[in-house]
């Protein structure tokens, strides 16, 4: 994965990262996690993921949403 594609990866999960948990896109980055993130609790993980695969058309399975709980490690889900 080139620096440019990993950044844009980066930047599609904040962004739905943001919109499912409400919160502005500039409080969010590539540390983002479930645990630095109070939004982010395991109810609103299962939308993230939800909205995740909608979004991609991929699906998930649970050893991905049990590992995939930062913008990070969501982003090297994205294909």
């Amino acid at each position: 994965m080139t620096d440019a594609n990993s950044q844009e990866k980066i930047q599609k999960v904040i962004k739905l990262v943001a919109g499912t948990l409400d919160v502005p896109e500039d409080e969010l980055n590539s540390d983002s996690s479930m645990d630095n993130t109070p939004a982010w609790d395991s109810f609103e993980h299962m939308n993230i993921c939800l909205s995740f695969e909608r979004l991609f058309g991929i699906k998930l399975d649970m050893d991905a949403i049990t590992s995939a709980t930062s913008i990070r490690a969501l982003a090297s889900h994205v294909p």
